[in-house]
């Protein structure tokens, strides 16, 4: 890894840390570190916020998925920015995000579906 690419993923990992717990700690930094120096994830880090996208492939269309992101809310709008000009330049014919219900404050997107967690007890 970069010394630079080293340098931000350290800075930002308690953001994508939050991320990751809030959503159920279904993935590990370390599985989100492989996925993006795989190329199969894309880190958009910031000065206080970090975001990783996902580029997924269906059937029908080609979607750029927020996968994980946290730390401050205007400078994650700012990179958004950035994101929706990636999309573009992919192919994407849609951005995604799954995640609490306030992104949608600064997401103007639709609501099509809701993810629901219940934990089971071994």
């Amino acid at each position: 890894m970069k010394a630079d690419m080293q340098t931000e993923w350290q800075h930002c990992t308690p953001w994508i840390q939050a991320a990751l717990d809030h959503a159920g700690n279904l993935f590990s930094l370390e599985d989100v570190l492989k996925a993006i120096q795989t190329g199969k994830a894309q880190f958009w880090p910031g000065k206080d916020c970090a975001l990783v996208t996902e580029v997924r492939q269906y059937p029908r269309k080609k979607i750029c998925n927020v996968w994980l992101a946290g730390g401050d809310l205007e400078e994650i709008k700012h990179i958004v920015t950035y994101i929706r000009m990636f999309a573009k330049q992919t192919d994407c014919d849609a951005i995604t995000l799954q995640g609490r219900p306030g992104w949608q404050k600064i997401y103007p997107q639709r609501l099509k579906s809701v993810t629901l967690m219940e934990e089971v007890s071994q």
